[in-house]
């Protein structure tokens, strides 16, 4: 019950029986809404930030901020949109590494300072790669808050959170190395059968989930062109095939003709003739489980005598080896399936020596233009 009442310029303060003090106004939606403080300064500063709030037009209902991050979720992860093998990465990523710790969080309380606090013991419990991913798809669910205009701004600012953190760099392999451990498979009756996808992961720079997906009628030009339309990936249980990791992940690539020439082999030898049949898969005909594959890779590179070597690297091999040809920006985005132009500059290191090779030219254009000049 009010005992004292005091009116201002955008609403009125009232002293309760209790000592508190009640601030009242009513926002631009026309609602009228109230907070309580325990001091009458305190109540008269949340008005005056409400009026700046109209004024600046960032005004935003004080109780929409009390939503969970939790209820965001499961908006999110309902989304039409998402591809069903994104689906399954995102909710397991939410379930694992989220859930706990934001469920019942309002998105109002959501900080920056909370956001360090949570990346700071989470990189201690989970793997880099699964860190990145759960920062990314938190910032995602507080960017949604921040389209509907319930927070001001996204509380995820750390800086390189969405990134990986690998404990290396990813190297190229040389031309050696690959052929040593497709041959290595290849002398295994239970691995020859992947000693191919060696070599068409190195020198594609296809993504292992649109290898695996790859069937029968994406082999075109006699083996020389690979068309990728879909990629495979486990989750939940099941295999989700779907399209690429983006809209520039439908393309065709080409191969040399003389991984062409071997893959005709295998697919003479392992791929049965139906247009659907797998081009790289289990003996049994279903698709290859990214695990087993990895054990396999690493122990053919381990037995070759070659320092730890990740399976991704082969993309990362055949992106380097492109980049090496002098292939351009916008012709690794295509062959790579790449979204953005950062992406593909990563690989744009690989032609660095070839300042070296520019410069040794010029010195000898140089040297002759000043031994001809002598000469004279």
């Amino acid at each position: 019950m009010a005992t004292k009442q005091t009116r201002t310029a955008f609403g009125s303060l009232t002293q309760l029986k209790s000592g508190n003090w009640r601030a009242r106004c009513t926002g631009p939606d026309g609602k009228r809404r109230s907070a309580t403080f325990p001091t009458k300064s305190a109540a008269r500063a949340w008005l005056a930030i409400q009026q700046a709030d109209v004024v600046r037009k960032t005004w935003r209902a004080p109780e929409a901020g009390t939503r969970s991050v939790g209820s965001y979720a499961d908006e999110y992860l309902a989304r039409n949109d998402l591809r069903e093998s994104t689906r399954g990465l995102y909710t397991s990523l939410w379930k694992h590494h989220l859930a706990e710790h934001w469920e019942l969080v309002p998105v109002g309380d959501v900080t920056p300072a909370k956001v360090r606090a949570w990346h700071a013991q989470a990189v201690k419990t989970t793997g880099p790669t699964a860190l990145a991913q759960s920062y990314r798809l938190l910032r995602s669910l507080l960017g949604v808050a921040v389209a509907d205009e319930v927070i001001a701004a996204n509380p995820c600012k750390l800086r390189n959170a969405s990134t990986p953190k690998t404990a290396r760099p990813s190297r190229s392999l040389t031309t050696r190395e690959v052929q040593a451990i497709a041959g290595h498979l290849a002398q295994d009756v239970r691995t020859k059968r992947y000693a191919v996808l060696v070599l068409v992961l190195a020198f594609s720079g296809l993504r292992f989930g649109e290898a695996t997906a790859l069937r029968r009628s994406d082999v075109l030009d006699d083996c020389t062109r690979l068309l990728v339309e879909r990629s495979v990936r486990y989750v939940g249980g099941r295999w989700a095939v779907g399209e690429p990791k983006t809209e520039a992940g439908r393309r065709s690539v080409a191969l040399p003709p003389s991984v062409a020439a071997v893959l005709a082999d295998h697919l003479e030898q392992y791929v049965p003739d139906s247009p659907d049949a797998l081009v790289f898969s289990t003996a049994s005909g279903g698709y290859l489980a990214r695990s087993n594959w990895g054990q396999t890779f690493r122990r053919a590179a381990e037995t070759c005598g070659l320092p730890p070597v990740r399976p991704h690297e082969l993309r990362h091999t055949g992106a380097t080896w492109a980049a090496q040809t002098g292939a351009t920006t916008a012709e690794l985005m295509r062959r790579l399936g790449h979204a953005s132009p950062a992406a593909a500059m990563r690989y744009q290191h690989a032609v660095d020596h070839r300042d070296d090779e520019i410069a040794r030219a010029l010195d000898a254009v140089l040297t002759g233009t000043v031994r001809a000049s002598t000469a004279r």
